[in-house]
Order: structure tokens, then sequence, then C-alpha cells
């Protein structure tokens, strides 16, 4: 035993055994080396990915950006599939033609709101310096080209034209339909004739008959030839009468016009032609019932 102490203790003075609190501090100085390392390459590979990282990438952008954006870009999304899936539902009879219609117009309200929204989005991205994204500016391109087809379309056409769906060469006594008929609200929103004949003369002043060096029978033919040609459905033609009854469209969904035309004889032999072209639905007709009559009645002059 002895021995064994002496051994021992010659090892002890050798440094054959050092204590653990030694061995533990003898080891922190390496360990403190291996940490700072570690956190000088942390801090390195994260400024190195920030850097590089594109302001408009999923992580570059914010959860608030991001959120907006798909709200701006799905609704937008949602509200032309209605809009234009309303439009071509009435083109074909599917729905009522003026449901389409409206259809179409209450896109304009949300779009105006999704186009504030999809701003928010860009202008948040901008400030935040960590981009919008693409939806935000997909939502945006959206809501203003459907906003400038329904301007260009229809509010400006129905500010530029009356209120008028009933549009007469004759004004005191207008051409009458044989076998097509008159809607029963067709003074809409006049309440008597010498009201809608005030707006007539106000807003079409050029509107009138137009006298042809031809027999009232010539002229008639013409005129059939010509509603054939622009794809009207003839519905009446009598030569005994002078009378000619066709239905046009209007417009993207097709909405139906009866047109009645009526020539008669003059005198030194020439015809003088009346014309008369009214929408079956709706108020205003977007100026399409007198841009029918003057075009209509400039080709059958020049036939």
């Amino acid at each position: 035993m002895a021995a064994g102490h002496d051994s021992g203790a010659e090892a002890w003075q050798a440094g054959a055994y050092c204590p653990r609190s030694a061995l533990e501090f003898a080891r922190s100085p390496l360990r403190a080396h291996r940490r700072q390392r570690h956190r000088e390459n942390f801090v390195n590979e994260t400024t190195d990915t920030t850097a590089t990282e594109p302001a408009g990438t999923s992580k570059g952008k914010s959860r608030i950006t991001q959120l907006i954006g798909k709200f701006a870009l799905g609704g937008a999304l949602l509200v032309l599939l209605i809009g234009i899936g309303s439009l071509i539902l009435a083109r074909y009879g599917l729905i009522d033609k003026i449901t389409g219609f409206r259809g179409f117009m209450y896109m304009m309200w949300p779009m105006i709101a999704l186009f504030v929204v999809a701003v928010v989005g860009i202008v948040m991205g901008l400030l935040r310096k960590r981009g919008a994204g693409w939806r935000s500016p997909v939502a945006l391109v959206l809501s203003v080209v459907t906003l400038g087809v329904i301007y260009t379309q229809v509010i400006a056409p129905a500010r530029a034209h009356p209120p008028l769906h009933d549009i007469s060469t004759d004004l005191e006594e207008p051409p009458e339909f044989r076998q097509l008929t008159l809607r029963e609200d067709n003074l809409v929103p006049f309440n008597n004739m010498e009201e809608w004949r005030s707006a007539h003369r106000e807003g079409y002043p050029d509107i009138q008959p137009v006298v042809i060096d031809r027999s009232p029978e010539a002229v008639l033919a013409n005129a059939r030839t010509l509603a054939e040609e622009r794809g009207w459905e003839i519905v009446n033609v009598d030569p005994a009468q002078g009378v000619l009854e066709a239905t046009a469209t209007a417009g993207f969904i097709r909405f139906f016009d009866d047109v009645v035309v009526e020539v008669t004889p003059v005198a030194d032999g020439s015809t003088r032609v009346d014309m008369r072209s009214v929408s079956r639905v709706g108020v205003s007709d977007l100026g399409y019932n007198a841009e029918r009559v003057s075009s209509f009645l400039a080709d059958l002059r020049n036939m």
C-alpha cells in the first residue's frame, strides 16, 4: 500500500493527474474561442443572406403586405369572373339581357375598393423597403383596366347622349310597327310624347328623313338588301304598304332593337324614307339607335 501511495504521489508530482476544476480551467479558453468563431460565422451568414435577398421575394416581404396582395388579387379575379360571366351568359340568352348588363356594371364599386387596397399594399411594401410582391401591382392593373372599360363603354356614352331609346326621323308621326310590338313603358323616362319630342330634337337634331331619287319599290328592295347585309332579322316586308320591319342587335350583349323603315312616294317620282329604331329594354341606348338610323340611311342613299 505504501508503495502504491508513493507511486501515486510521484505521478501527481509529475503532472499525470489533474483535478476536475483544473481540467475545466484548461479547456475554457478553447471553448471560448470556438464560441466566438461560431458567433462570427452566424453573423456573416445572416448579413450575406439579408444583403443578397431580393426585396420582392416572399422572405423579403412582410406578412401584412402578402395578405393585402392576396386579398386584392383574389378579389379582382372574383369580380372579373362574375362581371365577364354575366356578359357572356346574357349574350347567349342564358340570363336576361338587362341582368347581364347590371352584373357588368356592378363591378365598378368593388373594383374601386380593390384599387384602393392594391395601392395601400404597394405603398406599405415601399415604406417597409421589402417590396410589395407581384400580387398588388397585378390587382392594381386589373382594377384600372376594368374601370377604364366601364367608363369608356358605358359612363362616357351615357353622358354624351340623352336618355333616349326610341329614335325616329319623324317626331310628329313616327313610323308604326305592324308585326313587331312597342314595349309598354316605351316613353320612360318621359311623362308624355311632347317631352320625348323635345329631348329628341335637342339631342339628335340631325336625325331627319331622306329623299332618294328612285321608286319606292326599288328603295324598299335596297333597304331589305342592306338590312340582310347587316345581319338583321327580317320580320316583315310589305311593298304594298311600303314597310320593312326587322330586329337588330347592339353591343357585346346583343341587346335587341326593333327597326321599321317606311317608304313614301314623292310627287316628282322620288321616295321619302323614314326610319325608327327602338330598344326593347333599358332607358338610355348609349347612342346605338341614332347611330343605326344615321348610318343606315346614309348607306341606303348611296346604293
